[in-house]
């Protein structure tokens, strides 16, 4: 058996022996290790270059700061992904928050600096650790979702009476086989829209891992807490969470939602109300079991929403949907999104 195919029946079967770290040579072992097993999994030559700067500085800043460490690689749950760890018994970290601040160093050395490092190259990043009994690190890294698998269609146009676009969106992949869209449509025109609209998209996509409901609450909140209330600024917004099987769905206001299945005709509607104002609703979300190739279209209140499933061009690609609804379904005046996700296997 060649090399190359004992990597994969190891990541098939979890075999990799742990590495100790104990000095720069295993380090680099580490290092190169977790770069091969990634290119092998089907990560690109970029990715694997995170992945290593990653393993290389966690397993450097164990050599420097502790004993006894190990390096560790596993298939993530999913098999989508792989999972890194690395253990010490040294001293531990005393001040974890300040130690993760971006340009924090010590005396000794770039310990925060290399920890920051770390965490921006991977998708997900925790440390346990309490002085004098050792850290460790867990770091994730996950496939992109394929192109054969899912791909997108997106345009969004401001009004033309204005300079600014008050519609935003969001397309966040996660975990290999999970993606969050969003639809966004800020209160107004102009300015004052597109700021609330950038506001609420940058909330939901630092907070793509929390449920649905948590974000929007989360959205209203912070837009009250934050903005002056003699101004307006608030927006209605749609969610969806995609996943392999099924999807979720949370929309507040006149954003609209339209899901094309070949096994069930799925009805999503959304919550009266304004996100930031005080005619915000009382949320629910609505779970829905779908196939594999599914359509998905989200829209702000500029396309006209009363486009049917034989109306539109499915059999087309996610963008030239998107083109066909902005070019034959959208307002007058106002600002207008279409983002489509297409499913298709």
């Amino acid at each position: 058996m060649s090399e190359s195919n004992k990597v994969k029946e190891n990541i098939k079967d979890d075999l990799f022996e742990p590495v100790k770290i104990e000095n720069e040579k295993s380090v680099v072992e580490a290092r190169d290790l977790a770069s091969v097993i990634a290119s092998d999994l089907g990560f690109d030559k970029t990715e694997c270059a995170r992945v290593a700067l990653a393993v290389s500085e966690i397993a450097g800043n164990t050599v420097k700061h502790a004993v006894n460490g190990t390096f560790s690689i596993r298939l993530s749950g999913n098999k989508k992904g792989l999972v890194f760890s690395v253990q010490d018994s040294g001293p531990g970290i005393r001040n974890l928050k300040k130690v993760m601040e971006e340009g924090y160093s010590s005396l000794v050395s770039s310990l925060g600096i290399g920890l920051n490092a770390a965490q921006r190259a991977m998708d997900d990043f925790v440390i346990r650790s309490k002085p004098g009994s050792g850290t460790r690190v867990i770091m994730k890294k996950y496939l992109p979702l394929p192109e054969e698998e899912i791909e997108y269609g997106i345009l969004s146009l401001n009004d033309e009476r204005y300079m600014f676009n008050g519609d935003a969106f969001v397309i966040k992949e996660f975990e290999g086989d999970k993606v969050l869209l969003a639809v966004i449509d800020g209160t107004g025109n102009g300015l004052h829209a597109y700021e609330v609209a950038d506001f609420v998209k940058k909330i939901i996509k630092k907070n793509f891992r929390s449920d649905l409901i948590t974000i929007l609450n989360k959205c209203h909140i912070d837009i009250r807490k934050t903005f002056d209330n003699l101004l307006i600024r608030s927006c209605v917004a749609g969610i969806l969470l995609l996943k392999p099987r099924s999807l979720e769905y949370l929309g507040v206001g006149d954003t609209s939602i339209h899901v094309y299945d070949n096994q069930n005709k799925i009805i999503l509607r959304n919550h009266k109300g304004i996100v930031g104002d005080t005619r915000f609703p009382d949320l629910r979300l609505q779970k829905f079991r779908c196939g594999r190739k599914t359509t998905i279209v989200m829209c702000s209140d500029g396309i006209k929403p009363r486009f049917t499933e034989e109306s539109l061009p499915l059999e087309r690609s996610a963008q030239h949907i998107a083109d066909f609804i902005m070019k034959n379904y959208h307002q007058q005046y106002g600002d207008a999104t279409v983002l489509v996700a297409k499913r298709k296997r």
